[in-house]
């Protein structure tokens, strides 16, 4: 299975593929607790967050576009607002609501100040996200699109960090060489949050 760069010009389907495999996922059924606002939503939020992805990281996929995986450079990992703003996440608070902004901006901050906490200054990559087609699951593309990734941290001698909100995925990281660095609640929504790191191999 060929594992490719994306080319930004096919970041539709790609986004198609997060929505897909997203719409489920507990952190945008936090942002979007509505399903009928998430479907209508989630491909604009999606949209920008490759948006960011592209500008700022490096974004894979195969050549059928079947699943994406994106990661952030050592020295990039966290994401300013003004860097939102310029990929296009201005009018956030209108999409989502006014409250729901505010509550997916504390949940950002808490996990990105726990991401810091980790790592604490060591060089990094960040695995922003991984997503396979929902049909094609079970093929092997996840695990194709995470060896790029691997070689190129163990090639550079970095370590590589991710959060996930489902605790499904915790075995999935662990037969990748991840291991489970940290497990926490997001304050006053209790939401868990799985924080992994994979040692250079």
């Amino acid at each position: 299975m060929e594992i490719v760069k994306l080319d930004p010009s096919k970041k539709k389907p790609a986004v198609d593929v997060l929505c897909a495999a997203f719409f489920d996922y507990p952190e945008f059924d936090f942002y979007f607790p509505d399903p009928g606002k998430r479907k209508q939503c989630l491909p604009w939020y999606l949209g920008k967050v490759m948006n960011t992805a592209l500008r700022y990281g490096e974004v894979y996929t195969t050549q059928e576009i079947s699943g994406v995986a994106f990661i952030l450079p050592p020295g990039h990992t966290r994401i300013s607002q003004w860097e939102y703003v310029l990929c296009g996440f201005l009018p956030a608070p209108f999409v989502l609501g006014r409250q729901n902004f505010i509550r997916s901006q504390a949940a950002e901050e808490f996990i990105g100040d726990m991401h810091e906490k980790i790592m604490d200054g060591c060089p990094h990559y960040y695995l922003w996200g991984l997503a396979v087609d929902p049909a094609r699951k079970r093929k092997g593309i996840g695990t194709a699109l995470l060896g790029p990734i691997l070689a190129k941290a163990d090639a550079e001698k970095k370590p590589i960090y991710l959060e996930t909100h489902d605790e499904k995925n915790v075995a999935y990281y662990q037969r990748s060489g991840f291991y489970l660095a940290m497990t926490s609640r997001i304050p006053k929504f209790d939401i868990p949050v799985w924080c992994m790191v994979r040692e250079p191999g």
